[in-house]
């Protein structure tokens, strides 16, 4: 029971305050807390009179009042947070949050973070109403019109959080017994109760939580892949302990859909215990993201009472730059590196030998080079890459099979394991093989347990990548057959300010929202959206991922936006997704894929004639949209006529599919 009182309201009113009392005093201590202060026992002892007072009223009103279920002190696993009480009448489910004194803007958040951790993870209540009150003796009067409104998704009427009502303890009945009218059949108390409850943790909340010591199996499931990411973390493990038992050098392909754990797969072995002798790196090319977590992990050290250079050394070791660990281990220490294992997130990013020659003058292709610096081990080295298909966002971001190719040329023996997406190429890799060459072929030790097939991230959408694949690939009536926003929703607006408000809307609880767009949209500009690399290069995106809403740097101000190249790897709860010019729907060509060129005369959208650069350009929107964890507004401008950039029609055709494939117009 998570509860530490249960009963349905009869045998609630039966009992005398004290038998209840001391119920919740035993709860409380059974839960392991030393002590109990004197005034929460008095805040109990005060709000059961109350509560015994307006159940009454409710019971001498309904003849099925009796039979609601009642919860006090419900915790929610995980997080560390317990509801005052949940009154369960017949199909609806009452969050009660009672305060002493009228409740501040903090009470509100607090219990819309409730309502919220129920209606996303309690498997019993996603699909029930849900109503929060705050209940004090300083509120005003019973308002039903206020749960006449829709809260959360007016669109989505399958969804309901009510909007708060803020009651006096005399008018709890009054609302109670409004809520039963419209109602069906009872919840049944116990099962409610004992309902699994499912927390899919951001890649932030993750990986602080593998940082203060928790298991991937105490962080980290959700609905659709309860076991999955374990799983997978341990499967990859054995990998390890194989190759450090019988002098293997091996290499472990993990593939995912968009948002399935890949990278919180990898941040799990890389805290893991059973490592801690072997310590594995975990290192990734996506420098925002290596950032955001230093940058975090440095705060919760120096939180923990660790001086601020040692937290940031810490932190260091925990995550780094790829970059950075070539440069040592190319330049500086020509020797083995101190780690037998290293993970590479965002492995299909690595740099191919153009790229890698121009930027740092190395012959070799980011693979072969991390290859050959594993080589070193004479006895054994693990490489675990994380591999997201349809994820190459920019120039010589080589894909996987320039992996396959630097396996081909090495000198030693890597034993692979990957699943067959890896080897015949599917949706996962967006087609992608490992050895896409006939003559390159290699055995691989194939197991499906090293794909992870449902995304996470999107907390009610496990169809999200497929319609976003759908959506580019031009098939409108394939993907508004998935129904996506039936359950996880999706808006169009015309408008920036109205997309601002709508985020700021859903901007409950703990959600955390914020502008994203492409790189190439060059155009935003005249919506006062900057996408100029050098501007995105030097913007400190830790405080755009971290920090309060008071804090102008934060994402919550919506007036900077985050790229693919910044967003990649992160997520946040709702996104507004600023559409732009260089990927526009003409009802003829399907998709036209631009860059703006500029001239002495004029300035002009150009189409993207290289395939390889087409492919940057289409994985730049497949990375935006996948970027939500509960929905997300999209932004389309309507455009200037007396501008050829921003071209009205070019932006109406492709609103006009946006809904074709199910999109909500606001």
């Amino acid at each position: 029971m998570t509860s530490f009182y249960r009963a349905t309201v009869a045998e609630f009113l039966a009992e005398s305050r004290e038998v209840v009392l001391s119920r919740l005093n035993l709860a409380h201590a059974n839960r392991g807390y030393n002590t109990l202060f004197s005034d929460q026992t008095l805040t109990w002892e005060r709000d059961l009179d109350s509560l015994q007072n307006a159940l009454t009223r409710c019971v001498d009103n309904s003849n099925s009042a009796a039979k609601w279920g009642l919860l006090l002190e419900f915790s929610i696993p995980c997080k560390e947070l317990r509801i005052d009480a949940i009154i369960l009448i017949k199909e609806t489910i009452v969050v009660l949050e009672a305060k002493a004194t009228h409740a501040s803007s903090q009470a509100k958040k607090q219990i819309e973070e409730y309502a919220l951790l129920l209606h996303y993870f309690h498997k019993s209540s996603d699909q029930q109403q849900i109503v929060p009150i705050l209940v004090s003796s300083e509120f005003g009067n019973f308002n039903k019109d206020v749960l006449n409104q829709y809260e959360m998704f007016p669109q989505l009427a399958r969804f309901w959080i009510k909007p708060i009502q803020r009651l006096e303890w005399t008018q709890l009945s009054d609302a109670l017994l409004f809520v039963e009218s419209a109602s069906a059949r009872q919840i049944d108390l116990v099962t409610w109760d004992q309902s699994p409850y499912f927390p899919v943790p951001s890649i932030i909340e993750a990986a602080l939580a593998l940082n203060s010591g928790l298991s991937i199996r105490e962080i980290a499931h959700s609905e659709a892949s309860e076991h999955e990411i374990e799983s997978v973390r341990n499967l990859v493990q054995e990998v390890v302990d194989r190759a450090r038992r019988e002098n293997q050098h091996a290499i472990c392909f993990i593939t995912g859909v968009p948002g399935s754990g890949k990278t919180l797969v990898g941040l799990s072995i890389a805290h893991s215990k059973a490592n801690k002798n072997d310590a594995i790196h975990f290192m990734s090319g996506n420098g925002p993201l290596v950032k955001v977590l230093q940058y975090l992990f440095t705060q919760e050290g120096m939180r923990k009472g660790v001086y601020a250079t040692q937290a940031k050394i810490e932190a260091k070791t925990l995550i780094e730059n790829v970059h950075f660990f070539a440069r040592y281990h190319t330049e500086d220490n020509l020797g083995a590196p101190a780690n037998h294992a290293i993970i590479f997130d965002e492995a299909q990013r690595a740099w191919n030998r153009e790229q890698h020659m121009s930027k740092f003058k190395r012959d070799y292709s980011e693979p072969e080079m991390l290859l050959r610096i594993m080589e070193r081990h004479e006895d054994w080295a693990v490489v675990i890459a994380l591999v997201g298909g349809g994820q190459e966002i920019f120039k010589g971001e080589a894909g996987l099979e320039e992996w396959g190719r630097a396996l081909v040329g090495s000198k030693k023996h890597w034993t692979i394991y990957a699943s067959d997406e890896v080897k015949e190429g599917g949706a996962s890799t967006a087609g992608h093989r490992l050895f896409a060459e006939p003559n390159h072929q290699q055995e691989i030790q194939t197991n499906s347990g090293f794909h992870l097939r449902t995304s996470n991230r999107s907390l009610r959408a496990d169809q999200l990548a497929k319609w976003v694949n759908f959506l580019l690939e031009g098939k409108a009536e394939a993907a508004a057959a998935l129904n996506v926003t039936y359950k996880f929703p999706i808006f169009l607006t015309r408008n920036l300010d109205q997309t601002r408000r709508k985020l700021r809307e859903q901007g409950i609880g703990m959600n955390r929202y914020g502008l994203i767009g492409s790189s190439g949209a060059d155009r935003l500009r005249a919506e006062g959206l900057e996408t100029n690399s050098s501007f995105h290069a030097d913007y400190k995106w830790e405080h755009w991922y971290l920090a309060p809403s008071t804090d102008i740097r934060s994402s919550f101000q919506c007036e900077v936006l985050a790229t693919e190249f910044e967003i990649q790897g992160l997520e946040l709860d709702w996104i507004g997704l600023c559409w732009g010019g260089d990927f526009i729907w003409d009802k003829k060509h399907g998709w036209l894929l631009r860059k703006l060129r500029h001239s002495k005369n004029e300035s002009k959208w150009s189409e993207i004639k290289n395939n390889e650069m087409r492919n940057y350009r289409l994985n730049a929107y497949r990375v935006l949209l996948t970027r939500s964890r509960q929905g997300m507004v999209i932004f389309v401008p309507r455009g200037n006529g007396e501008d050829k950039t921003t071209n009205p029609n070019e932006f109406d055709s492709t609103v006009e599919y946006l809904i074709e494939c199910g999109v909500i117009p606001i």
